[in-house]
């Protein structure tokens, strides 16, 4: 038998500047005289070789965003501002359509409640979820929100509610896909008042304020900007008086205010410019009316609902903290401030 044999001849090939060369293989099988030539070649250049352009590689699509990967549902969260562990309870309805414009609800809590109470009492969530809201309930300093003129404890530590409510706005328009042309505030009593106050100090950020309860206390800030307001108010409130009577106005915390509802609803005329002497807006209802001044600077409107039998709850649920009951649906205070605010867009 015969045995394979190999012979390698190996040939070196110039040819001018390029530096090519190759190598030959020469096989013979042991069946066979016949011999087989390969050639392998191998191109390499030297420093003065010219280097053909790459191809530029495509860039990459960029990733395409998933609205649908942001949380839905209800969660505690929270952040330190100033040094203070802020929190808040923030509810985005499992059928929020990110496709369309989501607005921001901040919906806070009166003095001595929180925000787990105003999430159970107020019905905001529903009208979350009715019309493609994020809602979050902010939660104060010792159950309290300080607007300057009140209320301690949170005035009285000096807490810092007007950058914690900006902050938090800001935060959640970068991680969900909020209309930042429309963040709207409401809340209960305390809340009410510092939803008013956020009105005046935060008017670039706010859109429209209505709120239950409870007034501006405080001087128009240099850098306000009118931005529609509504007051609703129960006839029959004993912690805030409808009315301010008597030569001592409404004492509260320590302090004295001389104001009512309809007071607060000429402050605010006055601070939107509003024309007429008397409202041009009057609604008449079974159970409440409607008052207002509508022909206000930057298209704004101003207006007080005054519920009849109302008290200091105006809400259709009842407070647990108090005996006082609530409308017991016969007036949907949720719905009448979410059709006000929602007129509106910066």
């Amino acid at each position: 038998m015969k045995k394979m044999t190999l012979i390698v001849i190996a040939m070196l090939l110039v040819t001018g500047a390029s530096g090519a060369y190759g190598y030959f293989f020469i096989y013979q099988s042991e069946d066979s005289d016949e011999v087989e030539v390969q050639q392998e070649q191998v191109q390499e250049t030297n420093d003065t070789a010219e280097e053909e352009p790459e191809e530029p590689e495509e860039p990459e699509d960029p990733p395409v965003e998933d609205n649908n990967s942001f949380f839905r549902g209800l969660r505690d969260e929270c952040f330190e501002h100033n040094g203070i562990e802020r929190c808040w309870i923030l509810y985005v309805p499992e059928q929020t359509d990110e496709t369309k414009s989501i607005p921001l609800i901040f919906d806070l809590h009166g003095l001595e409640r929180n925000a787990q109470q105003q999430y159970n009492m107020t019905d905001m969530d529903r009208i979350a979820r009715e019309n493609n809201a994020i809602i979050i309930y902010p939660q104060g300093f010792g159950d309290s929100w300080n607007f300057r003129a009140c209320c301690d404890p949170a005035r009285e530590e000096g807490i810092d509610d007007f950058g914690f409510i900006r902050t938090l706005a800001l935060q959640t328009i970068d991680n969900f896909p909020i209309d930042s042309d429309r963040v709207y505030s409401t809340g209960w009593s305390n809340g009410c008042a510092m939803s008013q106050a956020l009105a005046n100090e935060e008017s670039d950020l706010i859109t429209a304020v209505a709120c239950m309860s409870m007034y501006f206390i405080g001087d128009q800030d240099s850098s306000y900007s009118p931005i529609p307001i509504m007051e609703i108010h129960g006839f029959l409130d004993p912690i805030a008086p409808y009315a301010h009577v008597g030569p001592t106005g409404f004492f509260f915390q320590q302090e004295t205010w001389n104001t009512g509802a309809v007071q607060n609803l000429y402050a605010w005329k006055d601070m939107n410019g509003c024309s007429g002497n008397t409202p041009d807006l009057n609604e008449q209802e079974v159970y409440y009316n409607i008052q207002g001044f509508t022909d206000c600077d930057n298209g704004t409107e101003v207006s007080l609902v005054t519920i009849h039998a109302g008290t200091h709850n105006i809400y259709a649920k009842n407070d647990p903290e108090s005996s006082e009951p609530g409308t017991q649906g016969t007036v949907d205070t949720a719905q009448i401030a979410w059709d006000f605010m929602s007129r509106f867009s910066k």
